[in-house]
């Protein structure tokens, strides 16, 4: 199980090592110049290594029929709050339909994933586009954003709406910093839309991409896990843990932060934490709200937590995209690198076989398949099991408290926790609606 108990002796010691840690900086990629007003970008329509590579022709590029209601919840690519303007022209290419996105001081920020999908191509030229994303959101529809000073994502990476794509440049044929950005369907234009509205081309607006992130665990130490989510808002974010008969919210964190949960100090109770957007600093949360900040791992690698030893004690994990690799830190800070993943899945971990040790997993949102990776002496065997729908969102806990960690998903439409809670020689769903809907 994720946060397994321990006795008193090794909490105390746990928690006065977490809590000696010193405050860590690290420094985010890119820079604080400040960007001419509504830059634009030659396009390079004209560059035929672009086509077909995200590029659809001249500004006369074929428009197609969508619709707010019925797509996908794009929200803008921007971390909750900010406030950024969207313009267009008659001439832009290759659609008037595209957006380039201004704020002051644009230069280097983060340009986050305007929905859930996998990306699906990264390139960088010297022309037109730049360096550039492509994300497939499924149904025909993919978002590109170009011009990126650097790209974070990977081939192959699931992101989810708020997931860090890339920073803000002036690369190909660009006059000035700024987003390029674009919505297709099957590879045609359509008017963008923003929380479910069509955007007024040449309007201020603050992004809302401010949805829910589903976790669990077990936060009143009752030996049973829970569902938890955190929410960011314009300039903090906030977990809302369920416990019983009460939530607990805890203000923790800042937009594009990623959370986390652990038992840390090995006293039967999950905390949670945040790794800061861009940066390999973690902020761990103590029982008592002490704060310990560590530096580890890459700006853009997954968090993740687990009893990768079975000492009773939580300790960080990352997952790298770029080589699908899970790295597992002990408390002696010695690392485990484990390869596993395909592209278009997703991380996960848990107990899958109740020895207190976490193990690895992948998660596949488009058929909601699990791929589990379970530890047997040296070697391991695959468990591969379909629980979700697609779209679904991956969360694991000990749902009955028998020391085995099961599998569940957060639905966004819904904002509803499905669980998988072993009964008999078999299991049953138990649906809990927990944290506010998505689009």
């Amino acid at each position: 199980m994720w946060f397994a108990m321990s006795d008193p002796r090794r909490s105390r010691t746990a928690a006065r090592r977490l809590l000696g840690l010193g405050l860590v900086t690290a420094l985010a990629l890119g820079s604080g110049l400040a960007a001419t007003p509504a830059a634009t970008g030659a396009d390079g329509a004209g560059d035929t290594r672009a086509h077909g590579q995200g590029r659809m022709g001249p500004s006369s590029a074929r428009t197609v029929s969508a619709t707010p209601a019925t797509g996908p919840d794009f929200e803008m690519p921007f971390p909750c709050g900010q406030t950024w303007t969207g313009s267009s022209r008659a001439s832009h290419s290759p659609s008037s339909w595209t957006v380039d996105f201004n704020t002051p001081d644009d230069l280097g920020k983060p340009a986050l994933a305007a929905a859930p999908g996998v990306v699906v191509l990264t390139r960088s030229l010297t022309t037109s586009y730049g360096r550039y994303v492509i994300v497939d959101h499924g149904g025909g529809y993919t978002t590109l954003y170009a011009h990126l000073n650097a790209i974070a994502a990977t081939v192959g990476q699931v992101v989810d709406q708020g997931d860090l794509i890339g920073y803000v440049g002036t690369t190909g044929g660009s006059t000035g910093p700024h987003l390029h950005f674009e919505e297709r369907r099957d590879g045609g234009y359509f008017a963008p839309w923003f929380a479910r509205t069509r955007f007024v081309l040449g309007s201020t607006s603050a992004s809302k991409s401010c949805g829910d992130r589903p976790l669990a665990g077990d936060f009143d130490g009752n030996g049973v896990d829970e569902p938890a989510v955190w929410r960011p808002a314009a300039a903090s974010g906030r977990f809302y843990l369920r416990t019983q008969p009460t939530t607990q919210s805890l203000l923790w964190g800042k937009p594009g932060d990623t959370p986390l949960a652990g038992d840390f100090n090995g006293d039967g109770i999950t905390q949670v934490g945040t790794k800061q957007l861009g940066r390999s600093t973690w902020q761990l949360r103590g029982g008592s709200g002490a704060t310990a900040t560590v530096t580890v791992g890459g700006i853009h690698d997954e968090p993740l937590a687990g009893d990768w030893d079975g000492n009773g004690l939580a300790e960080l994990g990352w997952y790298r995209w770029s080589d699908r690799s899970f790295t597992l830190r002990a408390a002696d800070h010695a690392t485990t690198r484990v390869v596993w993943g395909l592209s278009g899945e997703q991380p996960v971990v848990g107990d899958w076989n109740g020895n207190r040790t976490t193990d690895v997993g992948a998660f596949r949102s488009s058929t909601a398949t699990w791929r589990l990776r379970v530890a047997s002496g040296t070697s391991y065997t695959t468990r591969t099991v379909t629980f979700g729908s697609p779209g679904d969102r991956p969360v694991v806990g000990d749902w009955n408290g028998d020391g085995t960690d099961d599998l569940g998903v957060w639905r966004p439409s819904t904002a509803s926790f499905h669980l998988r809670v072993p009964e008999g020689a078999g299991f049953v769903t138990q649906v809990v609606p927990y944290g506010t809907p998505r689009g």
